[in-house]
């Protein structure tokens, strides 16, 4: 990643040498990193709102509750997981999460989730089939009210009307849907040639 970025600060430098437009350099840095600040700081102020929803959530029981909805058919996708168990229950809470559409409040329990999911893995160099579910799971993310995207709209001075909404929910979902069949279907496949 170092190479792609220092090929591409090469590159710049050498278009605005050649383009004539080298003095102006400066100027492009300093409003870009004055820019890159502002959408920083105005995104980090929404993620502590919308994290400081979810800890609400979590506090007032909400999130224990849709958990405890979520147990049934997740322990359907995860059988080796056990449905009591603390991996469980941050693999409910990352899906709620992400369904909220709080990414950076999922992140943190995927991550813990699937270091538990590793805990648990009998053979460490290689992933269980739970591990590359939730990681499907996680990349097709089922979004039932995208607030991150909602946000990043706003900050653009965007408008998001009801019909983008609805259709990022059903793409998401049709998303986790076709994940989770493809999910079974090559693991019925697997299963099959063992």
């Amino acid at each position: 990643m170092n190479k792609i970025w220092n090929a591409l600060l090469i590159i710049g430098i050498c278009v605005s040498i050649f383009t004539g437009s080298f003095n102006n350099l400066g100027t492009v840095i300093i409003n870009s990193a004055t820019d890159a600040f502002s959408i920083f700081f105005k995104m980090a102020l929404l993620l502590c709102f919308w994290n400081g929803i979810f800890n609400v959530a979590i506090k007032s029981g909400l999130i224990k509750n849709v958990t405890a909805l979520l147990k049934k058919p997740l322990k359907w996708l995860f059988p080796e997981v056990d449905a009591n168990s603390l991996c469980m229950e941050y693999i409910c809470s990352n899906v709620v999460a992400n369904m909220l559409g709080l990414g950076a409040a999922a992140t943190p329990l995927g991550l813990k989730a699937f270091a538990l999911l590793q805990e648990a893995n009998p053979h460490p160099e290689k992933p269980t089939r739970s591990m590359i579910t939730f990681v499907l799971l996680n990349i097709s993310t089922l979004t039932f009210f995208p607030t991150t995207i909602i946000s990043l709209r706003v900050l653009a001075k965007g408008t998001t009307n009801f019909s983008l909404i609805l259709s990022m929910i059903l793409l998401t979902f049709f998303a986790t849907c076709f994940t989770i069949i493809l999910d079974r279907l090559i693991y019925f496949f697997q299963r099959k040639k063992k």
